[in-house]
């Protein structure tokens, strides 16, 4: 079965949609990546606002929860040439597709459309597993009250959040997927500092969503990498004026299924590309 290069980057809110999307547009305009500009993008108006804040030192805003917008950027990689569409929308809306479980014609065209998908989980802000052995319930429920508040992804609702995106794409689940292609991205990746392989982490932090995409994807048709778009937190003045002196583009990596540190976050697009 032929699978198309269109891509959807998908993420609840704090994920890191909008700094990585900006930073690649800053590698793109650098010419220094793997892939290259064909020619001046359409629409991107929403990144290019985030580059400007990284560029004068500042971190990237939430997209509001209402945009949806098609950012289409024209690219060449090894030669061939392809528009690349990031959907860029308010991560509020991944949010509402768990707690709600219904999506909208726009979201059916996206499942649908896009055979290549990119799942950005923040590895830092999952809900940790709680032990009842080592603590009691009352501590129990005051913690699922305060994450209840917060927001706070866990593994089941990124369970759900594949599962309804493969039912508004109309992909059954009896054989295994071969396509979407799923590259996982574990983002803040710096937050971590951690030796442990992306597949490590994930495991560590998500067992059961692990599992869960191990049993129903084609092992070649997945992968997971960790990812540093903005490589550290815009907090300090020391901080700040690396982004002035040296450029966003000058910061972020990728780290690979082997371990391996990449700079060119161009290559995050690559890797859902060669699945």
């Amino acid at each position: 079965m032929a699978v198309n290069n269109e891509i959807l980057i998908i993420g609840p809110p704090g994920a890191g949609k909008t700094t990585f999307l900006a930073q690649l547009y800053g590698r793109l305009l650098d010419k220094k990546g793997k892939l290259q500009l064909a020619s001046a993008p359409e629409n991107i108006d929403g990144i290019k606002s985030a580059y400007d804040r990284l560029a004068d030192g500042k971190e990237t805003e939430p997209t509001p929860s209402t945009d949806n917008l098609e950012v289409k950027i024209p690219v060449i990689h090894e030669g061939r040439e392809f528009v690349l569409h990031c959907k860029d929308y308010g991560g509020e809306q991944v949010r509402d597709l768990v707690v709600l479980m219904e999506y909208d014609k726009t979201w059916i065209e996206r499942a649908k459309t896009n055979d290549r998908w990119i799942l950005f989980i923040r590895p830092s802000e999952i809900e940790q597993r709680f032990d009842l052995s080592k603590k009691g319930y009352a501590e129990k429920n005051q913690k699922e009250s305060n994450l209840s508040m917060l927001g706070t992804p866990n593994q089941s609702q990124f369970i759900e959040l594949v599962q309804v995106l493969l039912h508004a794409r109309g992909t059954g689940m009896k054989e295994p997927v071969d396509t979407p292609r799923l590259l996982i991205a574990l983002t803040c990746w710096d937050e971590l500092g951690t030796d442990l392989t992306p597949e490590e982490i994930l495991q560590q932090k998500m067992p059961l969503f692990t599992q869960f995409i191990v049993a129903n994807w084609l092992s070649g048709a997945f992968k997971i990498i960790g990812v540093s778009a903005q490589e550290f937190p815009l907090k300090t003045n020391e901080n700040r004026d690396k982004y002035l002196d040296e450029m966003p583009e000058s910061f972020g990596y990728l780290v690979l299924d082997d371990n391996s540190k990449e700079k060119d976050l161009t290559c995050l697009i690559e890797e859902a590309l060669t699945l």
